[in-house]
């Protein structure tokens, strides 16, 4: 098994075979084809792939971005490495993980890359394994159970929440962006302001949004008013993922979101070739809309000195578990020390 890297779109027969291996993966995602290569939100960001390939046959795709100090495949609530079914995991792994070493720069520090299960060939190439359950793993919900199912399997508090929202007259439609873009982007300022989030800019998050055939963009609207914008990304045939939110907060008591994500359900429950939505994460919010939880793993390599990260992260790995040992009681006394130093 030999690696291709590749840092542009590939000519059509590697694209083609790149993705005849997703077509025969689990959780293949936009994220992991080479439409990964025109995502506007990472123009700039050292985009690259890697293809575990045998005899003009890809076995295995990992995509990142590269930047100066770290490389990245993913998030822990959406991996970016895809492995064909029936395929020999290690001999995939090790391409992968070969071509990933490979790839970074005199500077990189901190290698990681995100699968959705264990890949053996990554350890032996001397990647350090990490678990990731809730809230940091992923929520999949199967479409092929149908919407009846999938609702009655939510939280009941989920379901009231729904119901109230169509209740109160909250519709939800999706985002003629021609038409409104601007009041999306006014929203999008004002919640990553209040959430003290990085805004892209006004150009780039419209070139996203006008991609076609990859996103799914729902707009809640109130009396007229928007009120809560959802986007999913999607790749056919494979999985949805759930991509962003943007809300009112004052006007949070019409539960614009659950709707939001209900109606994601339905549409998707509708595409014959979309197996999974993910939800990206795991918190209780999403966990209540049923559904399976889904571990992921990291591959990570600390290229720092004395392995300092490493070190760190497992300090802070301890100290959680002696945390978590703790009564209640004195749970509650640290965070109000910590909440109070925070406040200062």
């Amino acid at each position: 098994m030999r690696y291709l890297t590749l840092t542009a779109y590939p000519d059509d027969v590697t694209a083609a075979a790149w993705n005849d291996c997703l077509d025969n993966s689990e959780f293949a995602g936009l994220y992991t084809s080479p439409e990964f290569f025109g995502e506007q939100y990472f123009k700039n960001s050292g985009a690259f792939a890697i293809l575990a390939e045998r005899d003009g046959e890809v076995h295995g795709v990992a995509t990142g971005l590269l930047s100066r100090l770290e490389m990245s495949c993913g998030l822990s609530g959406s991996p970016q490495v895809c492995i064909r079914r029936d395929t020999d995991t290690e001999a995939v792994g090790r391409a992968l993980a070969a071509g990933i070493k490979n790839h970074g720069v005199r500077s990189t520090k901190f290698v990681s890359a995100f699968t959705w299960g264990e890949v053996s060939g990554f350890r032996s190439a001397g990647f350090r394994l990490k678990h990731f359950d809730a809230p940091l793993s992923t929520i999949l919900l199967d479409l092929s159970r149908g919407t009846d199912v999938l609702l009655s399997e939510c939280h009941s508090a989920r379901r009231v929440n729904i119901r109230r929202a169509i209740k109160a007259g909250v519709e939800v439609r999706e985002m003629n962006v021609e038409l409104e873009f601007d009041d999306y982007y006014a929203l999008y300022s004002h919640w990553c302001e209040v959430k003290k989030l990085p805004c892209q800019p006004y150009d780039v998050q419209r070139a996203v949004f006008t991609s076609k055939g990859n996103r799914l963009l729902l707009v809640a609207r109130h009396d007229g008013r928007m009120i809560g914008v959802s986007t999913f990304r999607y790749r056919r045939p494979g999985i949805m993922e759930y991509a962003a939110n943007v809300s009112r907060q004052d006007e949070r008591k019409l539960k614009q979101n659950d709707l939001l994500i209900w109606r994601a359900v339905e549409w998707a429950t509708q595409q014959a070739n979309i197996r999974y939505l993910s939800m990206a994460g795991a918190h209780t919010f999403l966990q209540r809309f049923g559904g399976q939880l889904h571990a992921t793993y990291r591959y990570s390599l600390d290229l720092t000195t004395f392995r300092r990260r490493d070190l760190a992260e497992s300090a802070r790995a301890i100290a959680m578990r002696a945390y978590q040992a703790l009564p209640d009681v004195a749970k509650s006394k640290i965070k109000k020390l910590l909440d109070r130093s925070n406040a200062d």
